[in-house]
């Protein structure tokens, strides 16, 4: 029960995002507000639904007025709230997908392209970890009194604003696979008066344009480099190596192969995923730098109870 309970949470606040609930009740109100505010065509089917966020602890009745309650629903319409709200929609879509087609795949069907269909909410649930992996961005840039960036695979360009704003020197290029997820980069860093600073580009790492083949000072890999099929890595580590400065660094940050039910869980969606491969053994991960001609490599453990790294490569 205490599985059903779980999973009925969830679910519970996927809809409630879905519908307007959590956004609706900010401002406290009653059913029949409620009613009126989203629209409703069927009272009672409504009436259950705020019984259900009552019995869960996500809402609060008292005297027919509805409150916000729970912290995960406070946190969803708070203002970080959309990596929360990404992720909670990409495990009910993309992740549930994992297991109701696992029993065919077993048997020899095809990964799924979930990377095509899911890759904005993918960029948005990825932030999920941004607390984490924004103090390694800053520190791989700070105090340097030059810094010509090359982010592969940017998302929504979060870790160049950090990197930007911990350094006024850091100026650079910034990549991504998927154009919804470049223009919206494109967006996010005008909107930061950062545009000037960078430029972001679809493309893949692998087929550069000569022109944007540097040297850099920094590139960097976060949460991406199981796209990359293992065989290829040592081959795309030397490639990268031959665009950094003679004094340049690769980063990476990335989960590696762990124990727990999150990390385990994550690397048999990766399995399942067209264009994606198993997450890495860290062992790997430092050998196939050496491969590429990356002689020094500093490796730092980000969260103490999840195999969270971040990577430093240099020559």
């Amino acid at each position: 029960m205490r599985d059903v309970h779980s999973f009925v949470r969830l679910h519970f606040l996927y809809s409630a995002l879905d519908c307007g609930l959590l956004r609706a009740l900010k401002t406290p109100a009653s059913q029949h507000e409620l009613t009126e505010k989203l629209a409703v065509k069927r009272p009672e089917l409504l009436e259950a639904f705020l019984k259900l966020g009552v019995s869960l602890g996500e809402l609060s009745l008292k005297n027919g007025v509805y409150r916000l309650e729970g912290k995960l629903s406070m946190a969803l319409v708070g203002p970080n709230g959309d990596p929360l709200e990404a992720t909670i929609e990409e495990m009910l879509s993309y992740h549930a997908s994992v297991y109701q087609r696992l029993a065919s795949r077993l048997r020899g069907a095809p990964p799924g392209d979930y990377l095509n269909e899911a890759s904005v909410l993918i960029a948005r649930s990825s932030r999920i970890l941004e607390p984490i992996v924004a103090g390694f961005a800053k520190a791989v840039v700070k105090g340097k009194e030059r810094v010509r960036l090359l982010e592969v695979g940017c998302g929504f360009g979060v870790y160049l604003k950090y990197a930007a704003e911990t350094n006024p020197n850091v100026t650079g290029i910034a990549t991504d696979m998927q154009e919804e997820v470049v223009r919206q980069a494109t967006a996010n860093l005008e909107q930061s008066g950062l545009a000037g600073r960078f430029q972001v580009i679809t493309a893949d790492v692998r087929k550069l344009p000569a022109n944007m083949t540097g040297p850099f000072d920094l590139i960097t890999l976060y949460n991406n480099v199981y796209y990359f099929d293992p065989e290829e890595r040592p081959a795309l580590f030397q490639k990268l190596k031959s665009c950094l400065a003679s004094d340049g660094v690769l980063a990476i940050v990335s989960m590696m192969q762990g124990n727990s039910v999150g990390t385990i869980h994550f690397d048999l969606a990766l399995r399942s995923t067209l264009g994606c491969y198993p997450l890495p053994e860290i062992d790997e991960i430092t050998a196939q730098l050496r491969a590429g001609g990356f002689k020094q490599v500093k490796i730092v453990k980000l969260i103490p109870v999840e195999p969270l790294y971040g990577i430093m490569a240099c020559s």
